[in-house]
């Protein structure tokens, strides 16, 4: 009887350990298209969820949303397609994301850098953009998840690693991801720049990323 109680309290221990809820609640998502984008008849997208996934449920934001809620008791989650700033990174005024600042993220992810050219790129430029963009929307204490392209973007993937690595961010690299056709929407889109976004097998890659960094940070 003793070695059965032993037993089981070491089981009710084991449970607890694995399911204690994470520190962290308000998490904020900044991308673009991938993330989020409205509809646009121009283009063959009707929808308002990440572009190229087959329904709301099913992009990496939603993704990403329902695999922590089972780890937060208290989750809040905000996304927002910051194309101004991918191609304005320079001379944005950050006060137009003021709602998001307001937001007081815990986290902040940061999905960008497909629609930065290259030749906007000199120096570190684009990583001094970023490392300010970030610093305004967070505190003191906010984390940061940041993650490589999904299109191959060498020299923007090198800005937001520099960015990260300077100040002990957390990289993601999802690259090997935009790598294989078979994450793309190719064939269900008209548009090739709507089909070349990620269909719900990358939405699916991109969010147990995301999920595996945000569990590792706690």
């Amino acid at each position: 009887m003793r070695s059965f109680l032993l037993g089981l309290i070491l089981v009710i221990v084991s449970c607890e350990t694995s399911e204690k809820p994470l520190s962290s609640h308000k998490i904020l998502v900044i991308g673009n298209s991938i993330t989020i984008h409205p509809p646009d008849s121009s283009i063959g997208w009707n929808a308002n969820w990440g572009m190229a996934a087959s329904g709301p449920e099913q992009d990496y934001f939603a993704l990403l949303k329902a695999d922590l809620q089972n780890l937060m008791s208290q989750l809040y989650m905000m996304r927002e397609n910051v194309y101004p700033f991918e191609r304005g990174f320079e001379t944005l005024n950050f006060e137009q994301y003021a709602h998001l600042k307001a937001f007081d993220a815990d986290i902040i992810i940061i999905r960008l850098g497909e629609n930065i050219e290259d030749g906007e790129i000199s120096n570190w430029n684009l990583a001094e953009a970023i490392e300010e963009f970030a610093f305004y929307l967070g505190r003191e204490d906010t984390k940061y998840i940041v993650t490589t392209t999904f299109w191959p973007r060498p020299l923007v993937n090198e800005q937001l690693i520099h960015a990260a690595n300077k100040n002990l961010w957390k990289v993601v690299d999802i690259s090997d991801l935009g790598a294989d056709p078979d994450n793309m929407a190719i064939g269900k889109f008209e548009n090739q720049a709507v089909a070349s976004h990620p269909n719900d097998r990358g939405m699916r890659g991109i969010s147990a990323a995301l999920s595996k960094a945000v569990k590792d940070m706690e």
